[in-house]
């Protein structure tokens, strides 16, 4: 079997249900679900006294975006600052309709405008419930 790297360039990021939800995949430009795990460790005064643990992870999905406004919907930055609080779920397939990932996040409002004579872009890091869970392509 070979393995071949997913190159990001055509995503889909869909909050709210993946049949109604809104994908928002023209405004960003940066996407990751990324693990924050805590490893925990012990030490005793014998040299056989060393004791590690590693925690289940938290897990975030980091979204860098281009602030705007779009013509068929929400922007993202005005969606995130309407929905501040709210559990949404999400779909997030690293190339569009095919395999990718699931799960619930919790909104947050990102940042708004940017430096004079550049294009305006921020990030914002939203919480998921649990863990991310595989989906398949979507069938034809």
């Amino acid at each position: 079997m070979t393995f071949h790297p997913v190159f990001i360039k055509n995503v889909d990021l869909i909050l709210g249900d993946e049949a109604t939800g809104q994908n928002f995949k023209c405004q960003l430009k940066s996407i990751q679900l990324t693990p924050d795990t805590n490893v925990v460790k012990e030490k005793t005064a014998c040299p056989e006294g060393q004791f590690a643990e590693v925690e289940d992870p938290e897990w975030n999905l980091e979204l860098g975006y281009l602030y705007g406004v779009e013509d068929a919907g929400e922007s993202l930055a005005d969606y995130l600052l309407e929905h501040k609080g709210k559990k949404v779920p999400f779909t997030f397939r690293p190339k569009a309709g095919g395999p990718g990932y699931t799960g619930t996040v919790t909104l947050m409002a990102g940042g708004l405008g940017g430096d004079v004579g550049q294009f305006s872009s921020a990030s914002v890091t939203l919480p998921l419930d649990g863990q991310p869970v595989k989906v398949a392509a979507i069938t034809p």
